[in-house]
């Protein structure tokens, strides 16, 4: 579930706070604490399309922007204090943030909820996850998938998400391990460390690799 239980406190205490306070501070609080509040319960069903990037985005952007400007200057602070926002990590493979020019010469593979495309790429494709928080066996399985259609094309895949530290480093090291760059996805982790040494992940996102690491296998006879 991820940051489940920080989300619902921060959005209990803002709906607290918005009865505190005069109205029209109160307003925004309540607003900011209601989106708080439905972001932990996407948390909670793990469903990262609740928070919109796919269906109705404009209406989400509205409903959840106390959340959406958290999220956005949050990923762009680090971002932009990151020397190295993406890093090759194998030939024509690279893990990143949030690009902020897109990627003009690459395929991007976005795997963010919670933030907005940015720029333009070659080709497109997002498959939302959600932030700190291991993916859905099927998510992960279909962003590699898609990794690996424009690898065999011979494109140049960026595999982003807010960060990279998290779920962009889960899904290339699925990635190398379905191409048999690597035996097992331990070693993949230690090569991608030593070009992005904060990429560690959750726990939890180590879970999920080494669960699908039988599935990444097959897929090198596929």
């Amino acid at each position: 579930m991820g940051p489940f239980l920080p989300f619902l406190i921060v959005g209990s205490g803002e709906l607290w706070l918005s009865t505190q306070l005069p109205v029209w501070a109160g307003w925004f609080f309540g607003w900011a604490g209601a989106a708080t509040s439905y972001v932990s319960l996407a948390y909670f069903l793990a469903q990262p399309r609740m928070l919109g990037k796919l269906d109705a985005p404009r209406v989400a952007t509205v409903a959840l922007m106390p959340y959406h400007m958290f999220a956005r200057g949050a990923a762009t602070v680090v971002g932009d204090r990151m020397r190295k926002k993406s890093v090759e990590v194998s030939p024509g493979l690279w893990v990143g943030a949030w690009p902020r020019q897109g990627a003009p010469l690459l395929a991007q593979l976005d795997l963010t909820a919670e933030l907005p495309r940015r720029g333009q790429a070659l080709r497109y494709a997002c498959v939302p996850m959600l932030d700190g928080a291991p993916a859905r066996d099927h998510h992960f399985l279909r962003a590699v998938e898609q990794a690996l259609e424009w690898r065999r094309e011979g494109l140049g895949v960026l595999v982003h998400c807010a960060y990279g530290h998290g779920r962009s480093v889960a899904v290339c090291i699925g990635v190398m391990v379905a191409e048999g760059l690597v035996e097992e996805w331990e070693e993949a982790h230690r090569m991608i460390l030593q070009q992005r040494p904060r990429a560690y992940m959750t726990p939890a996102q180590r879970k999920l690799i080494a669960r699908m690491q039988p599935q990444l296998l097959a897929m090198r006879s596929s």
